[in-house]
């Protein structure tokens, strides 16, 4: 905070955010976060206490979390959309002062003491900047929270859990400015604007964003939609002139697909949140070839990111994490916390100063991960990653997968037996288990299930995403289901994950089977207020569409394609489809307003009239 309050005074006149069309100078943000504090405060909000943020990628939520630091609480983001578990979850586990919200939050109403709401609907962060010169003319004190210790607690992020239950990872205002103190050999000294491709709600926002706040540069953020669209993240890096971009593998293979959008201004990109590999830095170097390629490695429980591997070069054969940033230490162990010799295979263990305080409210998790460091100085904590690794020649950091059932989807961080617990509360699952696809390009979970009575069927696709959606995040829900009679079981007597992986196939093609029940029952449907075979036809073509977009057919014409397994980067696979059949009808930003079968049909119909070119050949009559 004291390195943010010294930029506002050097250069108050200084961008230092732009999100949403909203542009704020230091002294503008440090005025607007100073008024919400005050608010905050006289909410109950302090040390010891927490403020969550239920709100979309805007100027008051930025503002929300310097906010939250000047009072000394700590900050947890948990967006509107996020499932209601992980809200309930950190209501438990902490002593919450107070939900910012954007009009009433029905979650709360179901919590027994609940904490208050300051609901901010309606409220722009330019009101929040008058309010605090108000009260600067007035001659108000504004405590700035530069007196709490390094050791009390800067934020909470929310993350999957093992067992069913959500945990929040707990660290520290001191953790948060170790991490973001040793960046500058990466990142560079010369003026910044950092565009981040991200959600508040996932931590490696948050090197950007306060390398950004503590240097005196420029924070640039995409709002939801322009986040969902990768062209229009593209768009926003050239109107600003980015110079640096982190943004997670999967989002920069699709962005890159647009690389004719971004600056020529760019000097540096950093991938962070997913294995990185080296077709994505072939095709880096290949669509800019000017600009540096960074790779970046943390758990959440290493505060934003651990260690770090600038230089990508396409003509390695392994894209390695790197090494420690300062003030972190990384050590591959042996089940016995004995380091391996270089070249050999064990366990990453992080140390130093970016370990964080451990999980909210759970001291038994938290003595599970974070153990003794027998390496460091008394009261030393190791934490231990799950990650396989090994140290490489040249002393660079290489990891291999997993110790246990966690993936990542799409930069978000997802407990198997977390989606495996959701499924098994619903009454009519008998056994769960969920495997993830890696196939194809993009990574898909798959959930193998015997139903509750035995000989009876389970619960449809679409209840079973419904019921998963009041517990998990979207990328954590399973984009098939297959059922089986009975589980396979290993010589151990547990599910054989192995088997299950070679079922996939077999359940993709059991999906993909129920396009034509789908294409060709009632169940469907015709778009309304059309009606004819070229009706009939732009119905059935974009079924099957979304039926080789998402791997499977169980899409009613009403159907959101976002609830049905899509994603932001699978838009782009739907768009690229549509317009080979049907060339230059859709614009691929509508199919974030258009998200049905039954929608975008009746776009094409409505277009094209009564005839439909991509149907050529077809019979002039068929039934729904």
């Amino acid at each position: 905070m004291e390195r943010f309050l010294r930029q506002a005074r050097h250069a108050p006149d200084a961008t230092a955010l732009i999100v949403g069309g909203v542009e704020l100078t230091y002294r503008e943000l440090d005025l607007a976060s100073a008024a919400l504090a005050d608010r905050l405060r006289r909410r109950g909000a302090g040390p010891g206490r927490v403020v969550c943020l239920r709100l979309e990628q805007n100027a008051v939520a930025v503002t929300g979390i310097l906010a939250a630091l000047r009072t000394g609480a700590a900050w947890a983001v948990v967006e509107p959309d996020q499932p209601p578990s992980r809200l309930r979850a950190l209501l438990a586990d902490t002593d919450c002062a107070v939900v910012i919200s954007s009009g009433p939050d029905p979650v709360l109403g179901s919590v027994p003491s609940a904490p208050g709401l300051l609901d901010v609907a309606g409220l722009e962060a330019r009101e929040l900047v008058l309010e605090g010169e108000a009260s600067v003319s007035a001659g108000g004190s504004d405590p700035d929270g530069t007196g709490v210790p390094d050791a009390a607690p800067a934020y909470i992020v929310c993350t999957s859990g093992s067992t069913g239950a959500p945990k929040g990872v707990l660290v520290s205002r001191g953790q948060l400015a170790t991490s973001i103190s040793p960046r500058e050999p990466v990142y560079g000294s010369g003026r910044c604007t950092f565009l981040m491709a991200m959600r508040m709600s996932f931590d490696g926002m948050l090197g950007g964003m306060f390398w950004s706040f503590t240097n005196g540069h420029t924070l640039l953020l995409p709002d939801e939609k322009q986040l969902k669209q990768v062209h229009e993240l593209a768009r926003l890096a050239a109107e600003y002139e980015a110079t640096h971009l982190i943004v997670v593998p999967s989002y920069y293979r699709a962005l890159l697909e647009e690389s004719r959008h971004l600056p020529e201004t760019l000097r540096l990109v950093v991938v962070a949140g997913e294995p990185c590999t080296q077709d994505l830095v072939r095709l880096h170097h290949e669509r800019l070839p000017g600009t540096p390629l960074a790779n970046e490695y943390g758990p959440t429980e290493t505060t934003i990111s651990c260690t770090v591997q600038p230089g990508l070069d396409p003509s390695w054969q392994r894209i390695p994490i790197g090494r420690p940033w300062e003030g972190a230490e990384a050590r591959v162990l042996d089940e016995r916390l004995r380091e391996v010799p270089a070249g050999e295979r064990g366990e990453l263990y992080i140390g130093g100063g970016f370990v964080a305080l451990g999980y909210a409210g759970q001291p038994a998790r938290t003595a599970e991960r974070f153990v003794a460091d027998p390496y460091g100085r008394p009261g030393a904590r190791l934490y231990r990653t799950g990650d396989i690794a090994h140290v490489d020649e040249t002393g660079a950091l290489h990891c291999h997968g997993r110790t246990d059932h966690q993936v990542k989807i799409r930069g978000t961080r997802v407990e198997l037996g977390e989606t495996e617990a959701a499924l098994e509360d619903h009454p009519g699952v008998g056994q769960a288990v969920v495997v993830c696809d890696s196939s194809r390009a993009e990574p898909r979970l798959v959930a193998f299930l015997t139903p509750a009575v035995p000989g009876e069927c389970t619960p449809s696709w679409p209840d079973l995403r419904a019921h998963c959606g009041e517990f998990l995040v979207e990328q954590a829900v399973p984009v098939l289901f297959h059922t089986l009679e009975r589980m396979p079981l290993n010589t151990s007597g547990k599910a054989d994950r192995a088997a299950l992986k070679a079922l996939i196939p077999e359940a993709a093609a059991g999906a993909g089977g129920a396009t034509a029940a789908r294409s060709g029952g009632e169940t469907l449907g015709a778009p309304r207020g059309t009606s004819g075979p070229a009706a009939a036809g732009h119905l059935r073509g974009v079924t099957e569409v979304w039926a080789a977009v998402l791997g499977h057919g169980e899409s009613g014409a009403h159907d959101n394609f976002f609830a049905v397994g899509g994603s932001s980067l699978r838009v782009i696979d739907l768009h690229k489809r549509l317009d080979q059949r049907w060339p230059g009808v859709l614009r691929v930003g509508e199919l974030f307003d258009l998200t049905t079968i039954a929608s975008q049909a009746e776009a094409l119909t409505s277009r094209l009239g009564t005839t439909d070119p991509g149907d050529e050949g077809l019979p002039a009559a068929y039934e729904l």
